[in-house]
């Protein structure tokens, strides 16, 4: 029911909307839902793909930023090289005879190949060196030079005897700085081991690889050892680095570095927590390769999560970048296309009112001709518009207006023929009483004279004009047309020099249909008055039928013959100057319609045919039916 009523409320307010306003409305909404889903889809299409371009370039970058933030590396073990190759310190290391004061001086010239290395070389923050060379002589000044048990007992002392250097891990020392170092054997001249040096590299020392980079300028970038743990955090505008008391496995090049474990505490060094974990880190460096993938993080949003290749120590670098910031060049650019969209379909809507206003003009022409064409005004025309169906309207319209003025004209005509038609009658109306009176006097004294031929004539012709009189009536039946033309022939046989063979061959179906009356007496009276037969006499033949149909419906033919002259050379019936002739035709045109009427051609045996096609009415509510109520 509910629908039921909307649909009627629908309905009705459709019914009361303008058509200019529809097209309009539809237009703009089905303009609104294309453009949506378009620029909707476009954004969807484009953002996918410029994130994916995007995060390519962001990842071929962290691998660049991975390889020349541990370029150092190259750097750290030529330094140890140039320390393992140098003649001079070799030859310090060899103190084996030399008196004490000689050991002195050896030591504070190691000291100073030690301390110019580090002033010389960028981003180391010490180098020392393990010896037992100078055991036997008292330390006067502090430097860096230490006894070979002092790192004896480290894990990882014992890769050395299986490798001439190795990246080590390295306790942090009193000024918590020292994060990973690089130890190298030194040999003497016999092949044997003199010592070993060992240099030292910080936090910030690593940190400072990376301060230059870009990668670093948004997001949060992470330094991740081979075990997946989280050795330092960068970004987030700032660059920290993460406290560490374990060690475990950082494993070099060679593969013989031992391992070493830092475990982060960034809520003791007051960093925000990263958005990856240790496990989802290990699940995708664990191959080698570098890659990206976006990860949901419930506080800051989805989140791009970039890790890079491995560098030489087989550390890598992982960045997270908020997916937001990411893409917000692409959202404003979304909104630019978005206002685009909202000018062109504004654009559009008042190209459209345009164009639907130049569509419905013709029809509010069309409508407004409609509305004189109520009023009366027949002679209003419609101009023909510039499409074609408009220009079917337009001609319909104007053939129906100059139709319905030839129609109004007919019906005046036929509207003036009766009144006068019926002027006439009631004329002949007047006259028939003192006719009839005369009449009845000459009968009666014509018998008291027995002269009973004057007699029947009398009685024959007061027949004639009662029958043609009818009380007024259009429409007699058959029977009494019939009898009009008999009264009619008797009178004129008794005047004529010439007999009249006069016969009729009647379908008794039509006696009782009605038919418009003296329709017979004109044409027997041109056979009569032109006929002058050849032979002598004079035969006319009538003849009544029905024709049956459906539609049109039934017909009653008549047909009347003659021996007569014939028509004369060129006759027409639309050119003939007779009145009685022209008269039968109008009228049965004009009571029955332009389908009836009359037919008159040569005989085929001589004389003239006349046929006459009219309506079969048998009653009077048919009769009715055919004239309006004028029988009456």
């Amino acid at each position: 029911m509910r629908k039921r009523r909307l649909s009627l409320f629908l309905n009705h307010k459709l019914q009361q909307s303008k058509l200019s306003t529809l097209m309009v409305t539809c237009f703009i909404a089905f303009n609104l839902l294309l453009v949506s889903v378009i620029v909707w889809l476009a954004y969807q299409s484009f953002s996918a793909v410029t994130f994916t371009e995007i995060s390519k370039a962001r990842l071929a970058l962290l691998n660049e930023s991975t390889r020349r933030g541990f370029d150092f590396i190259t750097g750290v073990t030529g330094t140890a090289y140039s320390l393992a190759s140098n003649r001079e310190l070799s030859s310090l290391l060899e103190t084996k005879g030399a008196g004490r004061l000689t050991q002195i001086h050896q030591r504070r010239e190691v000291s100073k190949i030690l301390d110019h290395t580090v002033v010389v070389s960028e981003g180391i923050t010490s180098v020392e060196l393990y010896t037992d060379a100078f055991n036997g002589v008292a330390v006067t000044m502090a430097d860096r030079i230490y006894p070979v048990d002092t790192i004896a007992g480290d894990s990882w002392f014992a890769a050395l005897e299986h490798a001439d250097a190795a990246w080590v891990p390295l306790r942090e020392n009193e000024s918590g700085q020292s994060l990973i170092g690089y130890a190298q054997r030194i040999f003497d001249s016999r092949g044997g081991t003199v010592a070993y040096v060992l240099i030292r590299l910080s936090r910030a020392d690593i940190v400072r690889r990376f301060a230059d980079m870009p990668m670093v300028l948004d997001g949060q970038v992470l330094l991740v050892d081979t075990a997946g743990n989280v050795v330092m955090q960068m970004g987030d505008d700032n660059l920290e680095v993460n406290s560490g008391e374990d060690l475990s496995s950082i494993h070099g090049a060679s593969g013989i570095f031992p391992s070493i474990s830092v475990s982060a505490n960034f809520a003791a060094a007051g960093e925000s927590e990263p958005v990856v974990d240790r496990a989802w880190i290990q699940e995708h460096v664990e191959h080698g390769e570098d890659g990206f993938e976006v990860v949901s993080a419930k506080p800051g949003g989805a989140q791009l999560v970039l890790y890079s290749r491995p560098a030489m120590l087989q550390w890598r670098l992982v960045q997270t970048i908020p997916v937001h910031t990411l893409l917000s060049p692409v959202r404003q650019a979304g909104w630019q296309v978005l206002g685009i969209a909202v000018l062109g379909l504004l654009f559009s809507a008042v190209l459209a009112y345009l164009f639907v206003w130049r569509i419905v003009r013709p029809l509010r022409q069309l409508i407004k001709r409609m509305r004189q064409l109520e009023k009366g005004d027949f002679n209003t025309r419609v101009q023909l518009s510039f499409t074609e169906e408009y220009a079917h309207l337009a001609y319909g319209f104007n053939h129906m207006a100059s139709q319905l003025t030839e129609l109004m004209e007919r019906v005046k005509e036929e509207s003036r023929a009766k009144r006068e038609a019926q002027t006439g009658l009631l004329e002949a109306q007047i006259k028939p009483h003192f006719l009839y009176n005369t009449l009845d006097m000459i009968h009666w004294r014509a018998l008291d004279y027995e002269a009973k031929d004057i007699s029947r004539m009398i009685v024959q012709l007061s027949k004639l004009l009662r029958i043609g009189l009818s009380g007024g009536r259009l429409f007699i039946r058959v029977r009494d047309e019939l009898e009009h033309a008999r009264c009619y022939v008797s009178i004129q046989s008794e005047r004529l020099p010439f007999s009249i063979d006069y016969q009729e061959q009647i379908d008794p179906r039509v006696r009782g249909c009605y038919i418009p009356k003296i329709i017979l007496q004109p044409f027997i009276e041109n056979a009569v008055m032109h006929g002058h037969p050849k032979e002598g006499k004079l035969r006319i033949q009538v003849d009544m039928r029905e024709l049956e149909g459906i539609d049109p419906p039934s017909k009653i033919i008549i047909c009347i013959r003659d021996n007569g002259q014939g028509l004369p050379e060129g006759w027409k019936l639309e050119e003939t100057t007779g009145i009685g002739i022209r008269n039968v035709h109008q009228r049965i045109q004009l009571y029955c319609g332009m389908g009836y009427g009359i037919d008159i051609c040569a005989g085929e045996l001589g004389g003239v045919g006349v046929t006459i096609t009219l309506p079969r009415i048998e009653t009077e509510e048919q009769l009715n039916l055919w004239l309006g109520g004028e029988n009456e």
